[in-house]
């Protein structure tokens, strides 16, 4: 039988990470060099294996209209 958790709170292995990945992420971003992170860069930095889940990230940031992207591979903060 399939365990359900409410909202927000984390049932799983994928989604601990992924929201652990999106903390580092944000973390980043701040630290950023003049508030401009090179997506290949923070790839290599988290040790991610798949680059989607860095695009997963950015795209839900840049939906909620908190970063913009300045070219292919690099973001910053709206």
């Amino acid at each position: 039988m399939a365990e359900f958790s409410s909202p927000g709170t984390p049932s799983g292995r994928h989604e601990k990470s992924l929201g652990l990945l999106t903390t580092k992420f944000v973390n980043l971003l701040q630290e950023a060099k003049d508030g401009v992170l090179d997506l290949k860069m923070a790839a290599d930095t988290l040790a991610v294996r798949q680059k989607r889940r860095i695009y997963d990230i950015t795209n839900v940031l840049e939906g909620i209209g908190l970063i913009e992207k300045k070219s292919k591979n690099s973001i910053q903060w709206k």
